[in-house]
């Protein structure tokens, strides 16, 4: 992998969380908050010329992407102050998130079960942004770098861990960073994950406390990866490791790891639902009531071929 330049181009995919249940609960509003974010991307795009940029917006049913769009199906009044290439950014993303906004309250149904109110579709948002860089990446003949930011208001969804974590270790083999701003609520294990694997940056932004999300993300999140190499980022040392099972899509910090596909269970199981292996507990349980003295006759072997070993997930101490 060649070495950043000064001169390289960059890339930036911005994922907007606007869930509107998560949004209801936050200090900081969702108008504010998109200010706030549209001062930045045109911050970003006036860095270089070169510069290329897109916006995705997510919340618990749909994924949609609101920058760039059909020009020609595009209808945006023009103003002789503003930067040509700002105002249509400004336009159609505020546009694109308003028209989400409402239409989630209109909607009827649940497409998507297991997945509460207060919860995003973040898997399928980052899976979207992956391929909308793969295919600028492929089509730029110069050196592009990429990066994604995602503006997060919701909670963790356990039941997107696998599809999360797939999308985590593919940017990371693709070279690309992920850049959290979480806005409101607790931490999210998963997105802490995705900005330490990647070699991304996690900003908790305390908005409640007065904290500014638009200078947060200036003085971390503008910086393309040459600049960053001469930059102290932020540290995050109270990163959570924790999983999730296959099973019931619980985070776990004690669980039961299969020893073919490394699938997690919180409890035990005798088939792996993942890969139908079989396991040995009888063996287990003859050999434990042997030390015992319980059994004077040692049972048949089973026909089990794999054993399911406990695993144990905790947090590093600070």
């Amino acid at each position: 992998m060649s070495e950043p330049l000064e001169s390289d181009p960059s890339l930036l995919v911005v994922v907007l969380d606007v869930n509107a249940s998560a949004w209801s609960r936050s200090p900081l509003t969702v108008d504010n908050a998109l200010q706030q974010m549209i001062i930045f991307i045109n911050a970003y795009l006036a860095l270089k010329p070169e510069n290329k940029l897109v916006v995705l917006a997510t919340n618990k049913r749909e994924c949609k992407c609101l920058y760039p769009v059909d020009r020609a199906n595009a209808t945006i009044e023009r103003d002789i102050r503003v930067y040509e290439q700002f105002r249509v950014v400004d336009a159609t993303v505020l546009s694109g998130v308003q028209s989400m906004l409402s239409g989630a309250e209109e909607t009827v149904g649940d497409p998507n079960r297991g997945i509460e109110e207060g919860q995003t579709l973040m898997s399928r948002a980052l899976s979207k942004a992956l391929c909308h860089i793969h295919r600028v990446v492929e089509s730029t003949i110069s050196k592009l770098w990429s990066r994604i930011l995602v503006l997060s208001a919701a909670d963790d969804a356990p039941r997107e861990y696998i599809s999360l974590m797939n999308t985590i270790f593919a940017a990371q083999r693709m070279s690309v960073l992920i850049d959290i701003c979480k806005v409101f609520g607790s931490d999210s294990v998963f997105l802490q994950q995705a900005a330490e694997i990647t070699g991304g940056n996690y900003l908790k932004v305390d908005t409640a406390g007065g904290e500014s999300m638009l200078q947060t993300l200036m003085f971390t999140c503008l910086a393309d990866q040459y600049t960053r190499e001469v930059l102290v980022a932020p540290t995050n040392e109270t990163i959570d490791f924790c999983a999730t099972c296959f099973c019931h899509k619980r985070v776990v910090d004690i669980g039961y790891v299969c020893s073919v596909c490394l699938s997690i269970f919180c409890e035990t199981a005798p088939v792996c639902s993942t890969c139908q292996t079989k396991f040995s507990f009888r063996i287990a349980r003859a050999e434990s009531a042997q030390a015992n003295g319980v059994l004077k006759q040692s049972p048949k072997p089973a026909a089990a071929t794999a054993a399911m070993s406990t695993l144990t997930l905790s947090s590093p101490k600070v």
